[in-house]
């Protein structure tokens, strides 16, 4: 299964990470929105592959 690689930012502190993961289908399938959660409380936000298992997904500070 292709891996994936998104960076993004908190929306309150705008420290950074890279979100990644492995895609089930990823030759037909639509991106999705997910949220994670900075240590300060905010929210990070990435497109990722629908077929992800969203639990199998790493946020990595850069």
């Amino acid at each position: 299964m292709p891996g994936f690689e998104r960076p993004c930012a908190c929306d309150r502190c705008g420290r950074e990470y890279i979100v990644s993961g492995t895609a089930a289908n990823p030759g037909n399938e639509t991106q999705i929105l997910a949220d994670f959660a900075c240590d300060c409380g905010g929210r990070v936000e990435a497109m990722i592959p629908g077929s992800v298992n969203r639990e199998a997904v790493r946020v990595l500070p850069r």
